[in-house]
């Protein structure tokens, strides 16, 4: 349940930190699709009979599959692609792998996206933004997200989710799909530069 409810908050994000930037209705129904996740989740690890929690569970994985959210939207869905070949070399499942990506990523690519994390800062996990820069606030954010996996139990490193020292990470890089949505183009190569 926590990791299927990880992937639908995550599948949300990768629609919604994709442009355009601009005020949107998709991004407006997305932000109130993920603050949904968040306490409904919170909710059913609370209590796992809990029939509206997990119903509510459903219904935000439904519209985050349903299209709606990416009308408009050129979406990411990088840490997808990335989770996809990690899976294949870990046997973790999707939600697992997505909780390890998803704040290393963002930490990673925010820059190139800050008004919009300063938005998923603020509208998402209610971050005060007073006295702040964009880009602390947006960094507060991306650390949020990262409390948040922790608090509900997902991993939060590669070694938690299997790899060790004999995992070839260039392979498994090399092997990653990249995503034209991304705020910050991926490569197969490291870059020594930002």
């Amino acid at each position: 349940m926590v990791s299927d409810g990880f992937d639908t908050l995550s599948c949300i994000m990768e629609i919604y930190f994709s442009k355009p930037d601009e005020d949107n209705v998709s991004d407006d129904i997305a932000e109130a699709l993920m603050k949904n996740v968040i306490q409904n989740l919170r909710a059913a690890i609370i209590n796992p009979k809990d029939y509206t929690a997990r119903s509510n569970l459903i219904w935000d994985a439904a519209m985050a599959e349903n299209r709606i959210l990416k009308l408009g939207k050129q979406a990411d869905f990088q840490c997808h692609q990335m989770e996809h070949q990690i899976a294949a070399y870990t046997n973790c499942n999707q939600g697992e792998g997505l909780a390890v990506l998803h704040p290393v990523y963002y930490r990673h690519i925010y820059k190139n996206g800050r008004s919009k994390f300063k938005k998923f800062a603020v509208n998402v996990w209610g971050v005060s933004d007073l006295g702040k820069t964009e880009e602390e606030t947006a960094c507060e954010g991306v650390e949020a997200l990262a409390g948040f996996i922790k608090e509900v139990g997902l991993p939060a490193t590669l070694r938690d989710i299997g790899a060790d020292e004999n995992t070839d990470l260039k392979q498994i890089a090399d092997s990653c799909i990249l995503s034209a949505g991304s705020y910050k183009q991926m490569t197969h190569t490291r870059q020594t530069h930002e």
